[in-house]
């Protein structure tokens, strides 16, 4: 047996000396290089064939070779220190791996077997298609007859919550950079203010009233279309033409021109297109038609029974005069025509320039299911008395629509607060029945459960697209023009003028909102309204009279009215009345007229402001100067003119002292209005 420094130096002779040398004993080698059986590794046998080099005791017995690539590795002269290197380094020291790394040798079984392929965990039990089965079966499942039922958990949505309101400096600011379009926030109509600025600013001096003789109080008044002169009507039949330019001093407190024109009480008036002549209407059932300039009558329109309650000239065509009356009949005259056929009256005889009525809607808002042959009735007491007809159902107000659709009359009485619509063009309904309308709107619902209001005028919007009735309930109703009529209607078209399309009795939609206000009140016929048109920085703006001696402004910006104030998180800067409850009508906010609730199924807006301090009586009628000026006509025999300025804060805030509201009127704002800049 061969000593270690023996079997060493067989490792590190050169190459040369190795073919050279003897070959081995026949027990460590076999006919192939590859032994079928690798002798068992132990620490023993592995002494003997893998000698550490740190177990040599000297260099005596290496050759020439041996130490020469001894030498070479001590020095380290080819070794890379690098350890990112992945070279291996010539001579390996195995002791040192054995060390570092405990490499186990894989024992190797006799038996030779097949290696099977390696597969990802990821990968089918079947790998290959070819090994799969043509026919599988299903895995066995249990029919339901009924579907199965699923407990459903309460899960509700979150509620949307909507964004903060911006103040009114935020809103300013946005509209500086462009508004929706340059921030993408804000409203596509923000007038970055509140509805109260458009009436906060109306005041009136004690220089702006007009006070009328005594006895005579003021029943009406109207607004010339091309200058700044109102006319006013008096229960003596007087017209007074005052001037409203505040330019001119006093020229207000004096009568321009005033003349006699009725022996009866005024009760409407109204300027042609060109204010050229004025219409007027009176309580000596007639009417007539008044040139301005001379003050002559032109025509007598006497064809009434009873007391003319309005009178309209149609838009683009003064020539044609509406009438209604108290006597339930609406008249259509045409100035241009004469006929013999002539109503005389007894107060103008034979020689007075009578007009001819072209056509006459009798009984125009008569009730239809009311027998009308059974006129009388037997008392307790045994005696006849006579039933009232309701073929006289006076027809308190009438307009027209505008240009493009002025041969359509819209009429209101005081039975109910319905609107009838009516084609004035002839040759359209049977001459053996009554007339009938195109078409009829709805009551409010909150009427027919309590009872029927009267409506005491109709005012028509600046686009023509709302219809405003002031019912006797205290409250301003906003119609939809185009649903006049429900359903697609040639009549309501701009471009069929054709009059053999008429399509009659058909119903109409019912009010679309209300406005109300606690100082509104409309206690007689004589509570009229009046619009003021949307022109250059001035804002549309409906007036109403009141019989608790205040006018009331309405915005009517519709803008306005799409967001409720009460709920917006912005609500500091708006102002706020006390309110009845929006789903009632209670005996505080009536007066005490009607005691029993209205159930309002529309919305109801309180967004108005009154005039205070201007009058001590019943306010009637209003109207407004081509100026925006108002004009406002009282039972205390006086006729205020309100402009809009910074004097209206200044009256707020003065107090009484000094006298200085004396005589004077004023916007009633919220408190703190006036302190917010």
């Amino acid at each position: 047996m061969s000593s270690p420094c023996a079997s060493r130096s067989v490792l590190h002779e050169p190459l040369s000396e190795m073919l050279s040398s003897s070959p081995p004993p026949p027990s460590s080698v076999t006919g192939s290089r590859k032994p079928k059986k690798p002798p068992p590794i132990t620490p023993r046998r592995l002494t003997r064939f893998f000698t550490p080099r740190t177990s040599t005791h000297g260099s005596s017995a290496l050759s020439k070779s041996g130490r020469q690539l001894q030498d070479i590795t001590r020095t380290a002269v080819n070794r890379n220190h690098a350890a990112h290197k992945a070279t291996p380094r010539k001579t390996v020291n195995f002791a040192d791996v054995m060390v570092e790394t405990s490499i186990e040798t894989p024992k190797m079984s006799s038996r030779k077997r097949k290696t099977p392929y390696l597969s990802p965990e990821s990968s089918p039990f079947q790998s290959s298609p070819s090994k799969r089965s043509k026919h599988t079966t299903p895995p066995p499942f249990t029919i339901l007859e009924d579907p199965p039922a699923f407990e459903e958990s309460s899960v509700y949505p979150a509620p949307i919550r909507r964004l903060k309101g911006s103040g009114g400096i935020a809103r300013k600011l946005d509209r500086s950079f462009g508004g929706i379009l340059g921030t993408g926030r804000g409203f596509l109509r923000d007038h970055c203010s509140s509805w109260q600025d458009q009436t906060a600013n109306f005041y009136s001096g004690s220089d702006d009233q007009h006070e009328l003789p005594p006895g005579a109080p003021p029943f009406c008044t109207a607004a010339c279309n091309t200058n700044e002169l109102v006319a006013i009507g008096d229960e003596d039949g007087y017209l007074h033409l005052l001037d409203t330019d505040d330019d001119v001093p006093s020229s207000f407190s004096k009568a321009h021109v005033s003349w006699r024109a009725h022996s009866n009480a005024i009760m409407d008036l109204h300027f042609s297109s060109d204010d050229t002549y004025i219409a007027t209407a009176s309580g000596d059932q007639t009417a007539q038609i008044i040139d301005v300039r001379t003050q002559q009558t032109v025509s007598v329109l006497a064809g009434h029974k009873s007391s003319v309650k309005q009178v309209r000239f149609q838009p683009g065509n003064d020539k044609v005069v509406a009438t209604s009356s108290r006597d339930g009949a609406v008249q259509i005259w045409d100035l241009r025509y004469k006929s013999g056929n002539v109503t005389v009256h007894s107060a103008w005889g034979e020689d007075a320039p009578y007009a001819s009525s072209i056509r006459t809607f009798a009984a125009a808002h008569a009730d239809t299911t009311v027998d009308v042959g059974s006129t009388a009735k037997t008392s307790s007491h045994g005696k006849s008395e006579t039933h009232s007809r309701r073929n006289d159902i006076s027809v308190t107000a009438l307009s027209f629509l505008s240009t493009g659709r002025e041969h359509l009359l819209m009429t209101a009485s005081d039975a109910s607060t319905s609107i009838k619509l009516w084609d004035i063009r002839g040759g359209r309904y049977s001459l053996r029945g009554p007339d009938t309308p195109i078409s009829t709107t709805r009551v409010p619902e909150s009427h027919t459960r309590h009872r029927n209001f009267a409506i005491n005028s109709l005012t028509l919007g600046g686009d023509a697209s709302r219809v405003y009735a002031l019912s006797k309930d205290n409250t301003v109703y906003a119609y939809s023009t185009s649903h006049l009529v429900l359903g697609v209607s040639p009549d309501l078209s701009l471009t069929n003028m054709s009059a053999n399309q008429c399509q009659t009795g058909k119903e109409g939609i019912g009010p679309l909102y209300g406005f109300r206000h606690r100082a509104f009140h409309a206690g007689s016929f004589y509570v009229k309204a009046a619009l003021r048109k949307a022109c250059n920085d001035q804002s549309e703006l409906l007036a109403v009279g009141s019989t608790d001696g205040c006018p009331v402004l309405f915005p009517t910006d519709e803008t306005f009215l799409k967001r409720d104030r009460r709920h917006d998180d912005d609500a500091d800067d708006l102002p706020e009345f006390p309110r009845p409850a929006r789903s009632s009508l209670s005996r505080a906010s009536t007066g005490g007229r009607y005691p029993s609730l209205l159930a309002d199924t529309i919305p109801i807006y309180e967004q108005g402001t009154s005039l205070v301090r201007g009058h001590e009586h019943e306010v009637t009628s209003v109207s407004w100067s081509k100026g925006g000026t108002l004009v406002s006509v009282s039972d205390d025999h006086v006729v205020r003119r309100w402009k809009e300025g910074n004097g209206a804060r200044e009256l707020r805030n003065c107090g009484e002292a000094e006298g200085r509201r004396w005589q004077c009127g004023w916007a009633e704002v919220n408190e703190g209005y006036d302190d917010e800049e």
